[in-house]
């Protein structure tokens, strides 16, 4: 049954949840084409957790980058800093990368990506096969990559369509809106609506909350209607989830649907001085930064939910599927990674005493 298989993926991620580090590591990639809103994210996000730094903590690979003028991405960069969310201590870094660019670049701009991703679990697989392990060891996996769409169609485009293929194939992918202040309600609707019909209905692309069925499984759905082997649409991983509910009244499940129903999540960053990269003031007499823009014609906050999904980012990724992203990330991706290098090498292995056999026999 399709309940049972998704109950009991949610169990394992309930009993690895209690044996979670006094720590918690997590790390967010930023990806996407070139001037879709990912450095302004990045540095919007980062100016939000500011209350919530533990001080002393917060470090950059690239000095000064969340101070200077905002320029296009040229190299990877992270932002690394502990913050207290609940009670909870999190180990929180944010990676930006380089704009995707249209046409044959951008294959060798995914290889970069992909590389880089593949190095952290190749550093996770060099410590597990260590004599002795480092307890300390710091977990720099990528354990989601927000993928921000480009909005000139109402559809996915070419380069999304690629993009998103191969990055979900090693990492969990959230899809975001950026520059959502420039979109109508009708135009933000319309865009979700027609982005969700493509990566989940159409084009079947396995990103975050997509689940994909092993060949040999029954694939029905509770409304009778036959699916195609292998894959669900929408409407059918939304009614599984909601059985979880109706059935366990599991917590997780019914967090997925709030992400599944809403995504992709919009977002816009801050109005900053052209001069220090700072948020300009919203209001002549304030004293504590409101992050948004002043238009003729209204403000616009960043947290403010009637404006932009940018609180349901934030606690999506530092609260409610944190966990999820972490276990999903470990079983499904490491593990696929883990298999494929230990089988090479064994290959590997045997190939060259095969080699050497021959030689002597000769």
């Amino acid at each position: 049954m399709l309940y049972n298989a998704y109950s009991q993926k949610l169990s394992g991620q309930q009993t690895a949840r209690s044996r979670k580090e006094p720590i918690s590591y997590f790390n967010v990639m930023v990806a996407g084409q070139a001037g879709t809103g990912k450095t302004m994210f990045v540095r919007t996000l980062c100016e939000r957790l500011k209350c919530n730094i533990i001080q002393g903590t917060l470090e950059e690979s690239r000095p000064m980058v969340l101070k200077e003028q905002l320029r296009a991405t040229e190299d990877f960069y992270s932002v690394s800093m502990h913050v207290e969310e609940d009670g909870e201590r999190i180990s929180f870094t944010l990676i930006d990368t380089p704009g995707f660019d249209d046409g044959l670049a951008i294959d060798h701009q995914l290889r970069y990506v992909a590389k880089y991703i593949d190095h952290q679990f190749e550093r996770t697989l060099i410590e597990e096969t260590k004599v002795k392990r480092d307890t300390k060891a710091l977990d720099t996996q990528i354990h989601a990559c927000l993928y921000f769409l480009d909005t000139m169609d109402n559809c996915l485009s070419d380069t999304d369509r690629y993009a998103l293929r191969v990055l979900s194939s090693r990492v969990n992918v959230i899809p975001i809106i950026g520059k959502a202040d420039t979109l109508t309600v009708c135009q933000r609707e319309n865009l979700k609506k027609g982005f969700r019909n493509d990566i989940f209905d159409a084009l079947q692309i396995p990103i975050y909350g997509f689940i994909d069925l092993e060949d040999d499984q029954e694939d029905e759905a509770s409304n009778g209607q036959a699916l195609e082997r292998g894959s669900l649409t929408m409407t059918c991983i939304l009614e599984m989830l909601r059985e979880c509910v109706d059935e366990d009244d599991d917590e997780d499940a019914r967090t997925m649907i709030g992400y599944l129903e809403q995504m992709p999540y919009t977002t816009f960053g801050y109005e900053e001085d052209p001069d220090t990269g700072r948020p300009v003031p919203l209001t002549p007499r304030e004293t504590q930064h409101i992050l948004g823009r002043r238009y003729p014609w209204a403000v616009v906050e960043c947290s403010n939910p009637d404006h932009c999904d940018f609180e349901k980012i934030r606690s999506m990724i530092v609260t409610d599927h944190r966990d999820m992203l972490r276990i999903d990330t470990f079983e499904r991706f490491y593990e696929k990674y883990r298999t494929e290098q230990l089988l090479s090498r064994r290959v590997n292995r045997l190939m060259a005493t095969e080699v050497k056999n021959g030689k002597v026999l000769a």
